[in-house]
Formats: C-alpha cells, structure tokens, sequence
C-alpha cells in the first residue's frame, strides 16, 4: 500500500465518523426536541391544575357563602313561623273567650282629641314647607363658599393693581421691575380664575339667599302655628299611649285594622318601639277621620297635603317592621 492509499484510507474513515457523529447529533436534536415538548405538555399540566385548584377554592368559598346564607334565611323563617304561630295561638285564645273579654276602643275618641289632631295636622303641613336643616346648611355652605371666592378675587386684583404700581415706577430690567412683573402675572392669572367661579355660581347662590330669606319668613310667620301643633301632638300623643297602654294591660281585643299591621298584642322584644308606632297610627286616624275598619291607613290620601303623604309613607315604612 503506497502512503497515498494509507492516507485515503484515513480520510475516509474520518468522514465515515463524521457522518457517524452527525447522524448521532440529529439524532440527539430529534431526542431533544421530543424532550422540549414534553416540558410543554408537562408547564401546561402544572398551570390547568392550578387553574382547577382555584377554581375548587372558589367553588368551596361560594358553597361555604351559599350555606351561611341558607342558614341565615332559615333562622328567620323560623323565627317568622314562631311568632305567627304565637300571635295564631293568641288569637284563638282571644276568639275563644270574646264573649267576656273587653274591645279596646281605638275608633272612637272625644272631640278635644280631633282638635289636638286638627292643628298638629295643620302644623305638620306647614312644617314641610320649611328647609330641612341639611338644605339650609347646604344652601349656607354654597353662600359661604362664594363669598370666600368674592374675597380672594378682590386681594388678587388689589395684587394686580400693587405690581402694577411697581411696574411703572420702576426701571425695566431691574431685580425689583422682574419681581413686579412676576407677581403681576401670577396675581392676575388667580384674580381671573376666582372672578370666572363667582360668575359661575352667582346664579346658584342668589337662589341659595332667596330660599333663606323665603324659609325664614315663613318660621316667623308660622312660627305661633308650629309651636301650638307640636305641643298639639305631644298632648294628643300621650293621650292615646295612655289607652293603648290600659288596652294591653286589660288584654282588650284589638281591632282587626289595628291587628293586621302591629299583631294581637305588644311583643316582648322592642316593646318601645311598637307601643310608638301604634301611637303613631292612632294619632294619623285621628288627624285625617280615618274610620276604615280594614286598612289601618286607609285609602291613598287625594288632598294636597305634602305633610300628609309624607307622614303616611313614615308610617308605612315603620308598621313594615311588625
């Protein structure tokens, strides 16, 4: 073998283990290609069973709110049932012997008493003619406000006019002329921001003064109404506590109007409060001749009267809670 055959011979098998090696490196690339994408497969796993993870948390926290609130209407109903069921059995009890119990007169009451609720009604209906004191503090708060804005305008043009001053008396390009001038820039740009929001609620705030001086006069002018309809309702209001009271106390059947909206009797819990609101509705009835014996306040009102719809929707909302 000449030298030229043995180092053809070397060169071959040199490419021979290089084509080797290549085909082992593509082979290794396909490998790893495999491998990247069975990371993949494996991060998207991870992140759907943290997904599924927190929707189960979820799920669980929903269910644990969904079953306190099934809780909480169960108890209500419950305590709702109970108290049917006591005012049913109070009231078989009561049918049972009405023969010998009293009837508690809640419809029929001496003419004093329709007067004390003549000029509280009148009174009432004077009284919501006023400004509630949130409108009058309003109404004062926007006055305040703009006479606030009036006073720093008129120290920013007093500001203006002092610069100006400055300005011509002063020789251009001096410390105390560029002071002058900054300040003259500064004052006017505030004095024109303050005079814009005054002309802006000008409107607003004569409408604020007209109100004021309009509430006013009506509390001078009502002011002997207001005070007689207050003292009115207080002397009207004790009156028929005093027979709502002696009613319970000599277990009076109750009229059916009267049952319907604050029960057959006065509860244990919150006893105040209930024995309030039946004054309340006696002395509604009483101010506005209610005598239907089914709804205790009767039809829907078709006067006028703002006070009288007003103290209906009260009464409305307060007899919800029995």
């Amino acid at each position: 073998m000449t030298p030229g055959d043995d180092y053809g011979y070397k060169i071959r098998d040199l490419d021979s283990r290089i084509e080797d090696l290549e085909n082992d490196l593509e082979s290794l690339k396909r490998s790893f290609g495999y491998i990247e994408d069975l990371e993949y497969e494996l991060r998207s796993i991870r992140d759907a069973a943290r997904d599924a993870d927190d929707k189960a948390d979820e799920v669980s926290s929903n269910l644990e709110d969904l079953d306190n609130d099934a809780r909480g209407h169960i108890a209500d109903t419950d305590r709702t049932l109970k108290k049917l069921t006591a005012r049913i059995q109070l009231m078989e009890a009561n049918l049972a012997a009405a023969d010998k119990m009293p009837h508690a007169d809640f419809d029929s009451f001496p003419a004093s008493w329709y007067a004390l609720g003549a000029r509280a009604g009148k009174a009432r209906a004077a009284r919501t003619l006023l400004l509630t004191a949130f409108e009058r503090e309003s109404y004062s708060s926007s006055i305040r406000s703009h006479r606030d804005a009036v006073g720093q305008r008129n120290e920013q043009y007093a500001a203006v006019l002092t610069a100006a001053k400055t300005l011509a008396t002063t020789t251009f390009g001096t410390p105390q002329h560029e002071q002058a001038g900054q300040a003259y820039t500064t004052a006017r740009r505030q004095a024109d921001q303050y005079a814009r929001t005054t002309r802006q609620g000008a409107a607003k705030v004569r409408r604020a003064q007209s109100a004021l001086t309009q509430d006013r006069e009506t509390r001078v002018r009502d002011a002997e109404l207001l005070a007689e309809g207050v003292e009115a309702q207080k002397e009207l209001n004790g009156k028929l506590r005093q027979r709502i009271s002696e009613a319970i106390r000599d277990r009076s059947l109750l009229p059916i109007w009267f049952v319907t909206v604050l029960g057959p009797a006065a509860p244990a819990r919150n006893t105040e409060d209930w024995l309030e609101a039946a004054t309340s509705l006696l002395a509604y009835r009483i101010t506005y001749n209610i005598t239907d014996q089914v709804l205790a306040l009767g039809e829907e009102p078709d006067d006028d009267d703002p006070g009288h719809d007003q103290w209906r929707q009260e009464l409305t909302e307060a007899l919800h809670r029995w």
